[in-house]
């Protein structure tokens, strides 16, 4: 006799699904059947064959697809989504493939759904992805037991602030509650910014890694220093812990980061009178007495005052001969949060001034160190 069992659930509203479980009468030769859920924009058949001269049960996805853009919608207007959700759209198709059997309690063969040259973008958040290629799955063993290896690749990433490309991620779900990333890569400004592997709670989202620069290009982070560098070109190695949660947001951590020689660096400050010359007189003196026409007199300009000048209203740029930053968010002995110490030549040539030492000092949260005031202090070597 043969079974035909079947029914309508609706996991999101306004979008049921047809469910259906089917068998046909048994033989000599076995039985054959179908597991089916298929709706709007979705569809998911998997066929079964029944062996039982050796006891087995062949299993085969004879249709998997999902349309992940019209579902999204879907998801976005239901109340327990909306708010992750809003106003984010997505392309593509999620297609799911595989075969095997089942035997001794756990199926084995493969499984994947693989999700190939998709997007994803929120307008109202300024960012997009282009050429998303995903892949989940593999031993049908593995997945039945709890690990889902996972494999991620971006083309492009582009946000309001700085871009990206060539994103490629490698993890696994576990027992659909950790996700353990074993190896992030992208290249950022030119550069390669590579993660620590790291792990994530599904249930309570937070990062908590530490990532390591090489050659990032210095031009595509001055949006993050807007209250310091105006222009920068050259290129930067180093290290940096970052963590997020929804709760609490982005948080810096500890780091360090240096100019890579191999490449010649090139900064312009932000204009801020009085930054390298509120201390540097703007004319030498040389009359004992303080009546203005004499000590006009009795004075010759500071060529080093002019120079300086130009420099800290952006108008002159520096040959930075090195670059140290580190960031200490619990405070170091000073209490500063960050610290960046510069040595740097004007680039103009047969300047007055010879070396420009200054030292940028931040205390508070380093989540918004860059949009911050700052403390400075300097001094110069002329020739």
């Amino acid at each position: 006799m043969g079974v035909d069992v079947h029914g309508v659930f609706t996991p999101i509203e306004g979008r049921p699904l047809e469910w259906k479980i089917s068998w046909s009468a048994g033989d000599a030769n076995g039985r054959k059947g179908e597991l089916a859920v298929t709706g709007a924009d979705m569809a998911l058949r998997i066929a079964l064959e029944f062996d039982p001269a050796g006891d087995r049960l062949r299993w085969r996805v004879a249709e998997g697809h999902v349309n992940l853009g019209a579902w999204l919608v879907a998801l976005a207007v239901h109340p327990e989504f909306s708010a992750s959700l809003a106003g984010l759209t997505a392309t593509g198709e999620l297609k799911i493939t595989g075969a095997g059997e089942w035997e001794n309690g756990a199926p084995t063969g493969e499984l994947s759904a693989e999700w190939r040259d998709g997007t994803v973008a929120n307008a109202s958040q300024g960012w997009a992805v282009d050429g998303v290629t995903l892949k989940a799955g593999g031993d049908a063993r593995d997945i039945f037991e709890g690990t889902v290896p996972v494999e991620l690749a971006v083309r492009t990433l582009v946000t309001s602030r700085f871009g990206a490309r060539n994103l490629a991620v490698r993890m696994a779900v576990k027992d659909m509650a950790r996700l353990e990333v074993k190896s992030t890569e992208i290249e950022i400004a030119g550069g390669r910014v590579t993660a620590e592997p790291f792990a994530v709670s599904l249930a309570a989202p937070a990062l908590d890694v530490t990532l390591a620069m090489e050659r990032v290009g210095l031009q595509d982070l001055v949006v993050f220093v807007p209250t310091t560098l105006s222009y920068a070109n050259g290129r930067i190695n180093g290290r940096v812990h970052l963590g997020w949660s929804q709760s609490d947001g982005l948080r810096v951590g500890e780091g360090e980061l240096e100019i890579d020689k191999g490449e010649p660096t090139t900064l312009r400050l932000v204009s801020n009178p009085g930054f390298l010359t509120k201390k540097v007189p703007a004319r030498f003196t040389y009359s004992p007495f303080n009546w203005d026409p004499l000590v006009r007199l009795f004075s010759s300009p500071n060529d080093s005052y002019e120079t300086l000048s130009l420099i800290e209203t952006g108008k002159l740029a520096l040959r930075v001969d090195s670059l140290e930053a580190k960031l200490t968010p619990e405070g170091d002995g000073l209490g500063r949060s960050a610290s960046v110490l510069i040595h740097a030549r004007p680039e103009q040539d047969g300047s007055a001034v010879g070396t420009v030492i200054f030292q940028i000092n931040v205390s508070g949260p380093l989540a918004s160190v860059l949009r911050v005031g700052m403390k400075q202090s300097f001094s110069v070597k002329t020739r």
